[in-house]
């Protein structure tokens, strides 16, 4: 292995591993931690990966294991800072749809991070759940559901 085809495979996710964390932890300066955490990890391991292929998939289920972590230690959901816009120079509009994804329950808000911001399949998607692909269509159907609510102040929040 080399540290620059590790690196190009992990930059092409960056982004996307980033916004699952948020969608998880609710916490910018916690979800660049995990994904931190997450990243060193997979590049110690990263040899051990047999079907390159799947990279995506196993970087995002390290990512999501260091977050469950992250919340077993810290069982608090804040709310979304500015600091995000800092760290990725996103649009009004997209900070309008993160911060949103932050109010919509964590269990609803993993499906839209991985399916939408990840540019998941629903099978990838219910590989990095382990669920099955009906469960992650079903709760995918779900979460935009209730996320369209919470956009147009319909959410009783």
């Amino acid at each position: 292995m080399t540290d620059e085809l590790f690196e190009k495979k992990y930059r092409e996710y960056e982004k996307a591993l980033f916004l699952i964390a948020v969608g998880y932890l609710h916490d910018t300066e916690d979800a660049k931690d995990c994904v931190q955490e997450a990243v060193f990890s997979a590049y110690k391991a990263y040899d051990r990966l047999k079907n390159k292929g799947l990279f995506k998939t196993w970087i995002t289920r390290i990512v999501i294991n260091k977050c469950k972590d992250c919340l077993k230690k810290r069982r608090y959901h804040a709310e979304l800072n500015d600091s995000m816009n800092v760290f990725y120079d996103l649009p009004d509009s997209e900070l309008e749809i993160i911060d949103a994804l932050c109010r919509l329950d964590e269990k609803l808000s993993r499906y839209i991070t991985l399916r939408f911001y990840n540019d998941m399949t629903y099978e990838e998607t219910a590989r990095a759940l382990k669920q099955p692909v009906s469960t992650v269509k079903y709760r995918t159907k779900k979460a935009l559901t209730r996320l369209k609510e919470i956009l147009e102040g319909d959410a009783g929040i």
